[in-house]
């Protein structure tokens, strides 16, 4: 799977997959490792997010422990 296909022709993630990575967020996976997982570069999967979600998912874990 390579960029375009994980994101779309236009750039955006289907539903499926951002919920799929909300999840993995949210349990504590990497944003690398996701990256890796989807066949896609950090960068791209740094692009694919909201700026700053990963960060808040992290945050709200701590909170939660």
């Amino acid at each position: 799977m390579n960029d375009r296909e994980t994101a779309g022709s236009s750039g955006t993630l289907d539903p499926t997959t951002r919920l799929m990575i909300l999840q993995l967020l949210h349990q504590g996976v990497k944003q690398g490792h996701i990256a890796t997982m989807l066949g896609v570069s950090d960068a791209t999967m740094s692009r694919m997010l909201p700026k700053g979600l990963a960060a808040a998912i992290r945050a709200e874990r701590k909170g939660s422990l």
